[in-house]
């Protein structure tokens, strides 16, 4: 199964330095890009740049419903660092996966 990164120049580019083979610069159609990799079948993991995660936050709720175990969906910091305040990304990812989170 193949990994796959979406974020900003920067993101992707320390992706690429990192070994992820594919990587996608996320621009104005990047939920229907999220959506088409959510639906393909090689995939494995998909790294979102949490900036951008955030505002998917019911479509990756809804891939997490769907009772599909892959892609898995992880939101990694951009070049600048995480996100600062209220840590949505982790709290849809409890809803989804039960209790057996810390937190």
């Amino acid at each position: 199964m193949k990994i796959v990164a979406l974020g900003d120049r920067e993101t992707i580019l320390l992706c690429r330095l990192g070994g992820v083979a594919e990587t996608h610069l996320i621009g104005d159609a990047f939920e229907d890009e999220l959506k088409r990799l959510l639906l393909d079948d090689t995939i494995g993991i998909i790294l979102i740049q949490d900036t951008y995660a955030r505002s998917l936050l019911k479509l990756l709720d809804e891939h997490g419903r769907s009772h599909r175990v892959y892609p898995v969906v992880i939101g990694i910091p951009g070049p600048y660092g995480p996100v600062k305040g209220d840590d949505s990304i982790t709290e849809a990812i409890r809803r989804v996966a039960g209790r057996g989170m810390p937190g």
